[in-house]
């Protein structure tokens, strides 16, 4: 079947339409009044990852530093803004952009190459894109969820392996709770378990690596961030190891450890509070045994050794790369523009600052000179 392809242009193509995407774009048409954009994502709307994640995710960070610039997603600097709070928001946000006639949203469409895009399910929909300006890799950040993606180990048939939006379903049937996965997911589904009155007694984590947690008292928008800030500059000044400084952090109360007598070797940004700190504590069958390679019938196949488990146990897996450790790219290229964290753990405060850039009158050298790559930790 021969295709035509609906031939549109645009100043930016933007690949893409999550946070940074939006983030991005929110920038570009605040700045420059005669802007037009086109942004394509697989997706039914906007939202990138959120569209795809468990029910009851909220922000770990507070709502103020999140969202766009030109609306407010938190009604207080405290919130922690919910998934359906999260997707409400950029929904209105790209209504008001489409009716403004300057965005125009292919939803469920994927980008091809060279700016040719097709749509996931009508074979003869697709679009040739000129972007006048720039390609905007939106995506490249790669924010994965279990939901999207499979373990990367074995299960055997018998074995019931669920991602955490379907722990929304009944607790009834099962009698223990296995969260697989040391990150951010597998700490919201533990909290989720504990508030829904499951027993700390039936509930089973495997933890591959323990991890340096952000104590989320100390990460508010204004003086407290600030002086947060100063406080891990500090500690990086005076301590010449990476261990030395988390310590040093510890000693102030900047972060935690999920075990006090563990030392974790990982940073992934998670952010928990205090209270929320001591629930996860309540948990006593915490395994640390590696990476899982196999979940039998009757066992939990580790690294360094196996662990019993049963047909009445739900597994839940926790374990997708949430912040993939993507190889750093130069930014600003001809013609095209890659999104990536220019400051630790706020892409989309990253994304605000690339599109200010991009609008001043500088070389791509220039640019890409002043902005660089604060890459996700591995």
């Amino acid at each position: 079947m021969t295709v035509t392809a609906e031939v549109l242009s645009a100043d930016y193509l933007v690949i893409g339409a999550g946070a940074m995407a939006m983030a991005f774009v929110d920038v570009i048409l605040a700045n420059d009044q005669h802007a037009q954009v086109i942004m394509v994502d697989r997706r039914s709307r906007p939202g990138g990852h959120w569209v795809d994640a468990y029910d009851f995710v909220k922000l770990h960070q507070p709502a103020a530093a999140y969202g766009v610039n030109s609306q407010r997603l938190e009604s207080n600097r405290f919130e922690l803004s919910s998934k359906a709070e999260i997707l409400s928001y950029f929904d209105r946000l790209m209504s008001h952009w489409k009716n403004g006639g300057r965005v125009r949203f292919l939803s469920e469409c994927e980008y091809c190459a060279d700016g040719q895009v097709r749509s996931i399910h009508d074979k003869s929909l697709a679009y040739s894109i000129q972007a006048r300006r720039r390609i905007v890799n939106a995506g490249y950040m790669d924010v994965q969820v279990p939901a999207t993606h499979p373990p990367r180990y074995e299960v055997d048939e018998a074995i019931t392996l669920v991602p955490p939006n379907a722990l929304l379903e009944s607790f009834d049937k099962w009698q223990h709770f296995c969260v697989i996965g040391g990150g951010k997911t597998a700490i919201d589904a533990v909290l989720y378990l504990l508030d829904q009155g499951i027993s700390e007694d039936r509930i089973q984590w495997i933890v591959p690596n323990d991890m340096w947690l952000w104590n989320r008292d100390r990460v508010q928008v204004g003086r407290l961030v600030a002086a947060e800030l100063l406080t891990q500059l500090r500690a990086i000044a005076v301590q010449d190891t990476a261990q030395k400084v988390f310590e040093r952090l510890e000693q102030g109360g900047s972060v935690f450890r999920l075990d006090p007598t563990i030392t974790p070797k990982k940073w992934r940004c998670a952010t928990t509070s205090p209270t929320e700190l001591a629930q996860l504590r309540t948990i006593s069958n915490v395994i640390r045994r590696g990476r899982i390679q196999r979940i039998t019938a009757s066992e939990i196949q580790l690294d360094d050794g196996a662990v019993k488990t049963t047909l009445s146990t739900l597994h839940i897996d926790c374990t997708a790369d949430g912040l993939s450790a993507r190889p750093v790219r130069k930014i600003y290229t001809p013609n095209q523009l890659t999104l990536q964290s220019v400051f630790m753990c706020q892409q989309v405060f990253s994304a605000g600052i690339l599109a200010k850039l991009e609008l001043l009158p500088m070389s791509d050298t220039e640019k890409n000179a002043i902005m660089q790559v604060v890459p996700h930790p591995a």
